[in-house]
């Protein structure tokens, strides 16, 4: 049999927490860069020559912080076992899990019928790597992780990605 790699890239997109995040950390920057003003006003210090060093830095980190707010999930199949990296900003990397497909319990599309077995009350991990919790196409596999605990792994394969799952446990996925 012929090496096996697939890989499938999902974007992120922000929920109402992300988006209240961002509105607080704006406000956060705003007034970090009106400290020298606040603090001559309250004490009388003469800190406005510090303005805009404080200006640039609050902005900077302002911005810093929104790129580590978009998230992407990477998976990759190589050869049974699956990667999930988390990429934050397009710049950092992080690699969420490595399992290998053949120790999952079941595969099965995110849909009512399978209720039971992804709100079962043995699943300790949960791990969502999907791009919105309403997204189309979300798939689930529950399996025992490597420190016995059940978990369940919720994310959008592609059908190449879903293919490559099917060649090496075709009985434990449901459609």
């Amino acid at each position: 049999m012929a090496d096996v790699f697939v890989e499938h890239l999902v974007t992120r997109r922000p929920t109402v927490k992300t988006m209240l995040q961002k509105c607080l950390l704006s406000l956060a920057a705003v007034v970090t860069a009106l400290l020298p003003f606040i603090l001559a006003g309250l004490f009388g210090i003469d800190l406005t020559m510090l303005a805009p060093v404080t200006f640039v830095g609050a902005f900077w980190g302002m911005i810093l912080l929104f790129r580590r707010m978009n998230l992407e999930f990477e998976y990759i199949v190589t050869n049974g076992e699956m990667d999930v990296d988390k990429i934050m900003g397009r710049r950092t990397r992080k690699r969420l899990l490595t399992v290998d497909c053949r120790i999952f319990d079941i595969l099965a599309p995110y849909k009512p019928e399978y209720r039971n077995e992804y709100e079962s009350k043995t699943i300790v991990n949960r791990v969502d790597v999907s791009s919105h919790v309403n997204a189309p196409g979300r798939w689930f596999a529950v399996y025992h992780a490597k420190d016995g605990r059940r978990t369940l792994l919720v994310f959008e394969p592609s059908e190449r990605m879903l293919d490559a799952f099917r060649l090496f446990i075709r009985s434990k996925i449901k459609s």
